[in-house]
């Protein structure tokens, strides 16, 4: 599992087309559905920054942003499938927390069925929680 954190760390900083401070990161996975997005907070404002934001606001090459966003997304498949190897429960989502040290990693696993939720409810929860 160590390997898909440090995965998941390596595709963000490859992703974000400027120095950061601190990424904030959402993924859900369950059974023929998966979802990640993520915030980060920039070195030169306090303001976060949507993932899906980065192509309208930097010149970067929407292909190569599709391909790791890809690779963002097989992570947590992969780390959701690990779990159940593991034999450990399978969480539903997570946040995943990182700052530019890499010396803060923090994960929050949940179990609840958020399958009910709609999408946008589920974003201003979790926005509300960590982004406030």
């Amino acid at each position: 599992m160590e390997v898909i954190y440090q995965k998941v760390a390596n595709v963000l900083i490859d992703i974000i087309p400027e120095d950061w401070k601190k990424i904030l990161l959402y993924a859900e996975v369950r059974k023929g559905f998966s979802q990640v997005y993520y915030y980060y907070y920039s070195i030169k404002n306090d303001k976060p920054i949507y993932s899906l934001d980065i192509t309208e606001l930097f010149s970067v090459n929407e292909n190569e942003f599709d391909e790791l966003e890809t690779e963002l997304y097989d992570c947590f498949k992969k780390l959701w499938n690990e779990f159940k190897v593991q034999e450990q429960e399978q969480w539903t989502y997570l946040t995943f927390i990182l700052n530019n040290t890499g010396q803060m990693m923090k994960i929050n696993y949940g179990y609840e069925d958020v399958s009910q939720l709609g999408p946008v409810e589920k974003q201003e929860k979790w926005e509300a929680k960590y982004l406030s």
